[in-house]
């Protein structure tokens, strides 16, 4: 199992060239960053759990992966989570495939909703809809990805055709991670994702969890083997539960998220240090 870390990304924390070497250094597979474009300020209440300080003062995650990637060789980047519907497609498209091919093809892109009032401050698509438009979104994205002159005619994205350069430098596409929870959502994005990327803290039976991906992604026709199981790792677990989590077949684990003292940039590196020293007996 290979171990990542996930940055809040704001200017407080480590400078994300900075932190993509020190990763690279320790034996890390990869360097993870969120985004939240747009976050309505009525909305402080109605967000999951207390609103971390730090969200709003996030850092845009292409550039802030691609200031990482170009500081490293072989390190991938990733977001956990982009907010595909947040985007206008076009641009999205064109921001993930420069990313791709400005780190040589070292991108994986985890995708989710955002919350309720994010999406809803965009206006275009229903709270209840959300699933079928982001998989909507993404076989439009394929398109721009994968042809000369992309055309895409759906329900909620309609275009002729167009040219859209640059393509990713993997192909069809960098890895689609989708970033869900509850057992409807997942089953909704298993006809186009290439992998799974939970957060433990939001499920309380993981291994339950688990059989029932292997399970829907069986009965969708997919090789449930060739999914990328992805785990975001709440706190400063030992390496007992990640030991677990490679036992439950998750190839990475991020780690990072609700890690004590994460207010304190000045921690961040001896927290890369403890991990680093289980990096061989995790693989």
């Amino acid at each position: 199992m290979k171990l990542g870390f996930v940055s809040p990304n704001t200017p407080r924390d480590v400078d994300p060239g900075e932190l993509a070497v020190e990763l690279q250094s320790r034996g890390f597979e990869s360097m993870w960053v969120g985004e939240h474009p747009k976050i309505p300020v009525a909305s402080r209440e109605q967000f999951p759990g207390a609103m971390p300080d730090w969200l709003p003062h996030m850092w845009d995650p292409f550039m802030a992966l691609l200031v990482a990637a170009r500081a490293t060789t072989t390190l991938v980047v990733g977001t956990a989570v982009a907010l595909p519907l947040e985007h206008e497609l076009f641009t999205f498209a064109k921001q993930v495939a420069t990313l791709d091919v400005m780190s040589g093809g070292r991108l994986v892109l985890g995708v989710g909703v955002g919350f309720r009032p994010e999406l809803e401050l965009v206006g275009r698509f229903a709270w209840a809809g959300r699933y079928r438009a982001l998989g909507e979104m993404i076989a439009a994205l394929g398109a721009l990805w994968r042809d000369d002159e992309a055309h895409f005619h759906g329900e909620f994205f309609d275009f002729e055709p167009v040219w859209s350069y640059p393509k990713p430098v993997q192909r069809p596409h960098p890895p689609l991670l989708a970033a869900t929870t509850g057992a409807r959502a997942t089953r909704a994005c298993l006809g186009w994702a290439d992998g799974w990327i939970p957060g433990d803290a939001a499920i309380p039976d993981l291994a339950t969890a688990v059989t029932d991906v292997r399970r829907d992604a069986e009965d969708a026709g997919r090789d449930p083997d060739a999914l990328d199981l992805t785990i975001m790792a709440w706190g400063d677990p030992r390496v007992e539960r990640l030991a677990r989590y490679r036992e439950l077949g998750f190839h990475r684990v991020i780690l990072g998220g609700g890690r004590r003292d994460a207010d304190d940039p000045a921690t961040v590196l001896p927290f890369l240090d403890r991990y680093a020293a289980m990096v061989d007996e995790l693989a």
